[in-house]
């Protein structure tokens, strides 16, 4: 492969990769992917064109996603899955782009951020969290959606105002639109087209590229505008404890875990109204009888007295109550803990819940996830292929149920004052899909995240998370809460700006104990993209078939000619 044709690609990935976390130099992606595009007018065809295109990709997500192998070792495999099936939407984009540019009706500009938004969608949700596969029975929640261009742009925060229009894909249009409307200028350039050593002509759209600088202003001047508006009321008063706990000893020594959690949430409880624990973290289990009725362990015990093995898991557990060896909780506490309920087939089937209780242990309302984690949460196709538990963490069948109820916690202050708010637990708010049904009816007044990220030991992960949640609350108006195992817990207002902290910056809020704490804002304001949703995606994707048939015409009448 020729050197000129292989080193733009190349260098995509690593200028991309710097305006991600850790660097998080946001101002590159809006230049990151001009050497990339490159290959959509190089004079070439066949294998070599598309290599590079993939190894492009494979550049890019290679350092982007080496967190991953953190978490265990098994998760190398996660890595190197990632890194290599990742870049295979880049390789269909080369394609679409190049397939679109052909026809000569339409410059970089255009075709640039409507191919990447169309395949951001997909990969967010491939291969069957697609929500329009619900009404065909074939629908569970999956996909990849970290790594969208519009993430890069997470302090800007003058552009990102425009999610609430159309959630964190519209900026990724507009970075998309730049980069296209910079890579037409760069192939008009008679140096540059020296320098790849191209003998055939390119063509090129000036004229149609000019408009590009007024919708970008025009995006910004958006926000601007919604940044001016009346300070937010203040709603409860929330507490997202912290603690830093790797996984190995949280998963090996429960007590320990419990004692460090305890002690914050009973400090935080004094003047909160609630108090968030991440995750998992409270180490004891809630059993129950279907998913009608939920009893407490010493009930629960009674009524399976044959069961010696749940049992003594039961008899060794803490009840759940508003008196602990440190002191009294003062405020309701949402736990983030495994559930577990009988099924005839399975047994004892555990869930990733989220419960609700208010100071004297009475519990409020319970979420259990929906939106599980491949091997982490269960393994993909364990019925039919058998041999996908290898790349498992444990040897165990330790499948989850996902969740089916759209839970609104009820929340009642010191002062009276009655609330809502949803939760999110872990990676759920890297799907813009939740967060916003919890607006579009029955608006909550605000979201709560919890995630056990104790996992990934420090990496750029961390930030890469809470960057990734700022997006939640600006598309739906909500304020989130964020209680995280190891940070960076927050709290973010409906702006998208974080204003508390464990620590005093996002990089002295890893890994350390302590209280995120803040009067919840509450935002009266609506979102068109909570209540329409994925418009732009589904615009851009029928713009791809439309062109798809003008090519095919096309070809047609040149044949007929």
């Amino acid at each position: 492969m020729k050197p000129r044709l292989l080193l733009p690609a190349l260098l995509t990935g690593p200028l991309l990769w710097a305006a991600f976390f850790p660097l998080n130099l946001g101002p590159i992606a809006f230049v990151a992917l001009v050497p990339w595009l490159t290959l959509v007018r190089a004079p070439i065809t066949g294998k070599r064109l598309y290599l590079a295109g993939y190894l492009g990709g494979v550049a890019f997500f290679l350092p982007a996603t080496q967190w991953f192998r953190v978490a265990h070792p098994m998760m190398y495999f996660s890595w190197l899955g990632l890194t290599l099936a990742c870049p295979l939407f880049w390789l269909f984009g080369l394609f679409l782009l190049r397939r679109v540019d052909q026809l000569k009706l339409v410059p970089l500009t255009v075709s640039v951020p409507v191919v990447w938004v169309a395949l951001e969608y997909v990969r967010a949700h491939f291969p069957t969290g697609f929500p329009f596969l619900q009404h065909v029975g074939f629908y569970q929640m999956i996909g990849f959606g970290w790594y969208f261009l519009g993430y890069t742009q997470h302090e800007f925060t003058s552009l990102t105002q425009v999610a609430d229009l159309g959630g964190v894909y519209l900026v990724s249009f507009v970075v998309a639109m730049v980069n296209g409307a910079i890579a037409e200028r760069v192939l008009l350039s008679e140096r540059v087209r020296g320098w790849l050593r191209w003998s055939e002509p390119v063509h090129a759209m000036r004229s149609r590229s000019n408009w590009v600088g007024g919708a970008t202003a025009a995006a910004i001047l958006y926000g601007i505008v919604k940044l001016n508006h009346e300070p937010f009321e203040s709603g409860p008063r929330v507490a997202a404890i912290q603690a830093s706990v790797a996984q190995d000893d949280k998963m090996d020594d429960a007590g320990g875990l419990f004692t460090r959690y305890n002690r914050l949430c009973v400090q935080a409880s004094q003047d909160a109204d609630l108090v968030v624990w991440p995750e998992t973290c409270y180490p004891f289990s809630w059993f129950a009888l279907g998913r009608e009725k939920i009893l407490p362990p010493a009930e629960f015990q009674k009524l399976i007295e044959d069961r010696e093995r749940i049992v003594r898991r039961v008899a060794a557990g803490l009840p759940i109550q508003a008196a602990t060896p440190d002191g009294p909780w003062r405020s309701s506490v949402l736990l983030g803990l495994n559930s577990y309920e009988f099924d005839t087939a399975r047994g004892e089937v555990p869930a990733n819940t989220a419960m609700l209780f208010d100071s004297k242990g009475t519990p409020l309302g319970r979420y259990d996830k929906m939106h599980l984690v491949p091997f982490g949460e269960y393994v993909p196709f364990r019925e039919t292929l058998p041999w996908m538990a290898f790349f498992a963490p444990y040897k165990h069948d330790y499948s989850c149920r996902p969740g089916e109820s759209w839970t609104r916690f009820p929340l009642r202050t010191r002062e009276g004052r009655s609330f809502t708010f949803a939760c999110l637990i872990c990676y759920e708010d890297s799907d813009p899909y939740l967060a916003r049904q919890y607006v579009r009816s029955e608006p909550v007044n605000f979201l709560v995240n919890i995630s056990n990220d104790g996992w990934f030991d420090g990496t750029e992960e961390h930030e890469q998370h809470l960057a990734i949640c700022r997006f939640r609350a600006i598309e739906s108006r909500r304020s989130v809460v964020r209680a995280v195992n190891m940070g960076i817990s927050a709290v973010i207002d409906s702006d998208g700006r974080v204003i508390a902290l464990p620590g005093d910056s996002w990089n002295g809020s890893v890994k350390m104990d302590g209280i995120a704490v803040a009067d919840v804002p509450l935002d009266a304001r609506t979102s068109i993209y909570a209540r329409i949703g994925d418009w732009l995606p589904a615009t851009c994707w029928l713009l791809l078939t439309i062109g798809h048939f003008v090519s095919v015409v096309r070809q047609r009448q040149t044949r007929i000619r």
